[in-house]
């Protein structure tokens, strides 16, 4: 693993995600029509176009996909998948306005995510190529949280391609990480887990991991420090502080 990666990207999958389920989500959606689940899978598939629900599926991996094409299909007959994703991006920009926009280096560390982002052939990774494509925002803390985004986005496609190419099911991998919370994502009974699936994915995370390197050295030189302290000063504001 890239050490800048090791350090920060922990606290981006948290950045990152900040504005799934926020009270400022609940009102972005409700303004398109859209309960605040909804708006998460609208907003954060919307990236990708008005696809079809098994490709948003696809990309999510996770979810059942009943599930996936109840709430895609409701959200297309509500509002168009450009504006759910606008809307939701929105959502992680008052976010960090209202919370990190004094912090130093936040254009810099930016700049220097993107030059990671960019880097990436973003082949089999169709969710992560949608937020790759987004014009960079122009204020810099718009463009840090959306760099958080994209990062978040582009660990986790690179690591539902790692599970899938496994032979370890998307399915068996989650309710592996997250056992209680297989009924949340649609599945009635969660799937026995094998010795062989914890393996296969461990070997996903592997790969995850030594792509993931490649791409770290994208890094501008000399921003390794820069990127780590500021990661973790945003992270801090939202996380540790009482503000």
């Amino acid at each position: 693993m890239h050490p800048v990666d090791a350090a920060i990207h922990p606290q981006l999958q948290q950045i990152g995600a900040l504005h799934y389920f926020d009270p400022l989500a609940k009102a972005a959606g409700e303004a398109l029509g859209l309960d605040l689940f909804r708006l998460y899978i609208a907003g954060r598939a919307g990236v990708m176009g008005e696809v079809i629900a098994p490709v948003v599926h696809a990309a999510f991996g996770y979810f059942e996909p009943g599930v996936i094409a109840k709430m895609w299909n409701s959200s297309r007959e509500r509002c168009s998948a450009t504006d759910a994703a606008q809307a939701h991006l929105d959502v992680a920009f008052q976010i960090g306005r209202a919370r990190i926009a004094d912090i130093d280096g936040l254009a810099d560390t930016a700049t220097a995510l993107r030059a990671v982002s960019q880097a990436v052939d973003s082949s089999g990774l169709p969710l992560f190529a949608g937020y790759q494509a987004l014009a960079p925002a122009s204020e810099p803390v718009d463009a840090f949280m959306q760099e958080a985004i994209v990062m978040r986005e582009l660990r986790g496609s690179v690591h539902l391609a790692a599970v899938a190419g496994s032979g370890c099911s998307p399915v068996v991998a989650h309710a592996i990480r997250r056992p209680n919370d297989v009924e949340m994502f649609g599945w009635k009974n969660a799937p026995t887990i094998t010795d062989d699936d914890r393996a296969r994915l461990a070997l996903a995370d592997e790969h995850t991991d030594y792509a993931m390197a490649k791409w770290f050295e994208a890094l501008p030189n000399g921003t390794d420090e820069l990127v780590i302290e500021t990661v973790a000063a945003a992270h801090q504001r939202f996380f540790d502080d009482n503000a």
